[in-house]
């Protein structure tokens, strides 16, 4: 039972110490996720403000794999390069270094006075930026709360007979000590977690050294993969920074994995203590990680460009959601990002939609109708996976300029499933069913239809543009292009009664579809162009 209960300890006090973790991580990037992604962006002039700018990041994150989505993020937009991700990302490994250099002295007393301040501050706090703030509190609390319940719970190691066999049957077996290790911290999603982890083992006293230094390695490794895993999804471009730094870690691991038993006596000469020890080789294991790998953090950066090339047409087009990264969803700024970009892809494939259909009515070709039913499919999977993962994001964590934000995307997003509906149901059926009955539209009215279908795709165009700069003066261009449509569209319609009064030999069932159909196109325009009013800040009418 003493083993259960030692047991149990050390997992509580490692789920107290990855949960204080998350609320300082989720706590700072819901406070200060935008003004940090603009530093980012400040930082990438060169490599060594990039490293820099990685490092401040993390230190204030306390998670490399935080900063890691960030970089993600911003790469797949263009913004930053592979090579500056990599310098990134390695001063985001130091980063993690210099916050485990903090937390390796007994800071233990401020626990109570942390958890009681951060507990009044989220409490009382009327502004979400005051709860964030109290949630980051409340989280260095915990994880120093954490960190006297490891020591505590790892007290009983020293004198247990079962515990020094399995731990002198591990020294010697640095390579199966760090593979432990790194899994560990995959499963984790947190390095620093795992070195302070060991940290608490080595201050029993008589937990191997030889071991604890491989642990130190298998948490650098380990660290490098949950970035892996989290950009799975997304483009090549995204991917290549974390791929970069893995490349990175995975070199200095292996390299450093013989020389366990030797850094030991080295280290001893600067700190007696086992724990600063292996705080201190952490730190100079990724400071030698910079010195060696920044100078090619370029090269680096083409080896990851030859090995995720940038996408093909085809994979570009591929009708899947790609971006919406469960990962990011402690960001709303980073989520919103994310759900733009499968907004805009999901309005190319409404805008192929929309072609299809003006060819279909040109040319009657039939081939066109199942690819325009198709991608009518692809716009509702793409809008139900949009919301979902919006409606994931906290409400009560929003800044007001955020849930704006939100709202706008889930508003557009609505509107292009109902335009995607309007083709489908309405326009699709009817210009089939012409050609089925081979119902001849007048020449005059095929020509208003192309001119008017090609200002909606226009429109459309701009709608797009609207949602992903939110520019006040793209969304007044548009509700003005708006009112020339309803303008056109009025024109051809008096134009088409004109005919058909003076011409009782029209065909009136091809004259009751081009109303109609006269009729979808306003719709769409409508729909297209309802965004713009919210950005515009005006009322619609």
């Amino acid at each position: 039972m003493d083993g259960t209960i030692v047991l149990l300890n050390l997992m509580g006090g490692v789920a107290l110490l990855l949960w204080g973790l998350r609320m300082v991580n989720t706590g700072v990037m819901r406070a200060f996720g935008r003004e940090l992604g603009a530093f980012l962006k400040f930082c990438l002039k060169n490599r060594f403000q990039s490293f820099f700018g990685g490092l401040s990041v993390t230190m204030l994150l306390q998670s490399s794999t935080a900063t890691a989505l960030l970089t993600a993020s911003f790469a797949g937009k263009g913004l930053v390069p592979a090579a500056a991700g990599i310098a990134i990302m390695l001063g985001a490994d130091v980063g993690t270094t210099l916050v485990a250099q903090v937390l390796s002295f007994d800071l233990s007393f401020l626990a109570p006075v942390l958890l009681f301040v951060g507990f009044v501050r989220h409490a009382t706090a009327s502004s979400t930026r005051a709860k964030n703030l109290g949630r980051i509190i409340l989280g260095l609390g915990m994880m120093l709360t954490a960190l006297k319940l490891l020591a505590f719970a790892s007290e009983p190691i020293r004198t247990s007979e079962i515990s020094q066999f399995v731990l002198s049957s591990l020294s010697g077996e640095p390579v199966l000590v760090v593979i432990l290790a790194a899994l560990i911290t995959i499963i984790a999603h947190s390095s620093l977690a795992t070195v302070l982890f060991s940290l608490s083992l080595a201050a029993t006293g008589n937990f191997p050294m030889d071991v604890a230094f491989a642990m130190v390695l298998g948490a650098n490794l380990g660290g490098a993969v949950p970035p892996i895993m989290a950009t799975m999804k997304a483009d090549k471009a995204a991917r290549r920074p974390p791929l970069g730094n893995l490349f990175c870690r995975l070199i200095i691991v292996v390299v450093m994995v013989p020389f366990v038993n030797v850094v030991g006596p080295e280290l001893a000469l600067l700190e007696a203590s086992p724990a600063r020890q292996l705080v201190n080789f952490h730190t100079m294991l990724n400071l030698a990680c910079v010195v060696i790998f920044l100078p090619f953090v370029g090269p680096l950066g083409r080896l990851t460009e030859r090995l995720l090339p940038d996408n093909t047409r085809a994979d570009e087009n591929i009708p899947t959601p790609l971006y919406l990264d469960k990962a990011a969803l402690d960001s709303p700024q980073l989520a919103m990002a994310n759900a733009v970009r499968d907004t805009l892809r999901m309005g190319e494939i409404l805008e192929n939609m929309c072609r299809n259909t003006k060819d279909a009515m040109v040319t009657g070709n039939p081939q066109l109708f199942p690819k325009i039913r198709a991608g009518d499919q692809y716009v509702d999977d793409f809008d139900r996976a949009i919301k979902n993962y919006l409606t994931k994001l906290g409400r009560e964590s929003l800044e007001e300029e955020d849930e704006a934000r939100c709202r706008e995307i889930l508003s557009f997003t609505t509107n292009l499933d109902h335009i995607g509906n309007i083709v489908v149901m309405n326009m699709t059926e009817m210009i089939e069913s012409s050609v089925k009955n081979q119902v001849n539209f007048a020449l005059e009215d095929q020509e208003d239809f192309v001119k008017l279908f090609d200002i909606i795709l226009t429109n459309l165009g701009l709608a797009l543009t609207v949602l992903m700069t939110s520019e006040p003066a793209s969304a007044k261009n548009l509700i003005q292009r708006k009112q020339l449509f309803r303008e056109a569209e009025r024109k051809s319609v008096n134009n088409h009664l004109r005919r058909l009064r003076s011409n009782r030999t029209m065909d009136q069932e091809a004259s009751a579809m081009h109303l109609s159909l006269m009729s979808d196109l306003r719709r769409i325009n409508s729909l297209a162009a309802a965004g713009a009013y919210l950005v515009a800040g005006l009322k619609e009418h």
